[in-house]
This record gives structure tokens, C-alpha cells and sequence, in this order.
């Protein structure tokens, strides 16, 4: 009796450790097996085009909802099963849908061709010069003189960005300092004073401003059409222009142009679109 305690003690410890193991690997494998008959794989794949640049072409998962751009040299990858459909969109190519099958998963990269965007035109005719659309013909017709500009002259500040009417008027309310000293006398800047009491500087500010958000939404619908954004971001086509307006009013969407980076911009509408639908301004 003296050794059957500890002994009893030993088998009840060494029991729940076994146990405890078991569990754990039939956790596992329940586990394992849940991925395995869900079937989800990372998709390699690869944008090309005999012409035109691949990047930045928009890959969504239809099925998912999940995106992703390609890069410079056309490549992306995306998590895909069986039965998902992969839809490749951009302003430069024809849409295309991919249905995902087992032989397309067990490839290592997938190779996908684009076919360019191209509106054809019916031939006409422009009077009273008889153009024909065909540059060097109409231009040897014509007989019109190279076009003088500041940089074909060289000039100082040739290449200089012109400003908008609403920058010139800003500068115009705003310019110099308030106060000037001289060697024997000071000047007060009445303009600009009055400008900024009056609000006037601050009315040239915010067109200012309004002219910019403007600039970078036409960037975004030329990037993006209306008809992806709501795709993408599972907002009704009729909503769309409601949350560009959502956009917009944020305070760091002109940052936007600064960057100029199709990924980021992408990222960018992914993020406000959570909130967007969140906000409760979505009607359907």
C-alpha cells in the first residue's frame, strides 16, 4: 500500500498529458481539414499586352469582394477557390472576367491577355480645310508654321506651371507683407488688410481649395470608373457619387495628387468606403 499511491498519482498525471496532446491535434487537423474543403489558395498571376503598359490594372474577386492592383511589370496576386470569378478592369483594355477552375489553381502563375479599349471612328471630313484626321497629311496640307511657345524660344521660367484664375485672384488679394519697413519711413499693406477683413482672401482660398478636390476627382473617375467603385466597394452604382462628395469633404483627400500612386489612391477610397457604408448615407 505504501507504493500504490504515488503510482495511482503517476498514472492520472501522465493521462491528462496524453490527453491533453490528443485534443490538441484533433483540433488541429479539424482545423486543417476546415482549410483543405474550403479550398482558398494565393493566385499568381500575370497581366501582359503587346502594346501597352500593364500596371495598374484592377483585379477584384467577384466572389470575395477582394482587390488588388497589378504592378509594373503586370504581376498581382490574390487569394482565389473554385468557382470564384476574377474580373481585370482598366480605362486602357476591355473588361474581362476569369473563371477560377481546378487546372487554373494548380497552375504557378497565370497569364492573362488584355485587348486594348479602342472606339473606332467613322472617316469625315472637316470643311472648310478638307482634314482628314491624318496628321502629317492635314498638317504638309495646311502648310501652317511650327507653333512658337516659351520653351521652344528658351525663356526665363519657361517651364513654370501656369496658374488658375483662382490662384491668380489669390495671389493678386494676398501679395506682399503687411507691414513694410524702410530705412526712414513704414508702409502698411491697406490691400491685403482689407482683403483679409473683408473675406475676400479667404473666398479666393477656398476656390482655390474647391479647384483642386475637382482635379483629383477627375483623376479618381479616370483611374477608376463609377461602375468599378460600387463593384469593388458594394456600393450601389447610384450611390457612387454621394460618397466621391464623402471624399471630398475630407481634409486630407487633395493629398491625393500629391502621391499619384494608383495603389495608394485604391487604398485610400477602400478605407472611406468602410466608413461611407458605415455613415448610414447609403441608400439603396
Amino acid at each position: 500500500m505504501f507504493y500504490n499511491f504515488p503510482l495511482d498519482k503517476t498514472r492520472r498525471v501522465v493521462f491528462k498529458t496524453f490527453f491533453g496532446i490528443g485534443c490538441f491535434f484533433c483540433l488541429f487537423l479539424g482545423l486543417n481539414s476546415a482549410f483543405g474543403q474550403n479550398g482558398a489558395k494565393l493566385l499568381k498571376g500575370k497581366v501582359q499586352n503587346v502594346d501597352n503598359d500593364v500596371r495598374d490594372v484592377l483585379v477584384m474577386n467577384l466572389n470575395s469582394k477582394e482587390t488588388t492592383i497589378t504592378d509594373s511589370l503586370g504581376l498581382f496576386s490574390i487569394e482565389v477557390k473554385v468557382g470564384d470569378v476574377l474580373r481585370l478592369t482598366a480605362v486602357q483594355y476591355l473588361t474581362k472576367d476569369v473563371s477560377i477552375t481546378e487546372p487554373i489553381l494548380n497552375l504557378d502563375v497565370i497569364t492573362i491577355d488584355l485587348i486594348e479599349n479602342v472606339i473606332n471612328l467613322k472617316d469625315v471630313t472637316v470643311t472648310p480645310y478638307n482634314l482628314t484626321g491624318e496628321i502629317d497629311r492635314d498638317l504638309d496640307r495646311l502648310g501652317l508654321e511650327p507653333v512658337v511657345t516659351s520653351g521652344s524660344l528658351a525663356l526665363p521660367n519657361a517651364d513654370l506651371d501656369v496658374m488658375s484664375q483662382s490662384e491668380r485672384l489669390l495671389l493678386e488679394a494676398d501679395r506682399g507683407k503687411y507691414v513694410n519697413f524702410y530705412v526712414i519711413a513704414l508702409t502698411i499693406n491697406t490691400h491685403k488688410i482689407m482683403n483679409q477683413l473683408s473675406g475676400r482672401t479667404k473666398s479666393f482660398e477656398d476656390m482655390v481649395l474647391r479647384d483642386e478636390i475637382m482635379d483629383v476627382e477627375r483623376e479618381v473617375i479616370t483611374k477608376f470608373s463609377k461602375k468599378t467603385l460600387a463593384e469593388s466597394f458594394d456600393i450601389p452604382e447610384a450611390n457612387v457619387d454621394g460618397f466621391l462628395t464623402y471624399c471630398m469633404s475630407q481634409n486630407d483627400f487633395t493629398s491625393l495628387s500629391e502621391t499619384a500612386n494608383t495603389t495608394e489612391i485604391w487604398k485610400y477610397l477602400e478605407k472611406r468606403s468602410v466608413e461611407f457604408k458605415s455613415s448610414e448615407m447609403v441608400k439603396e
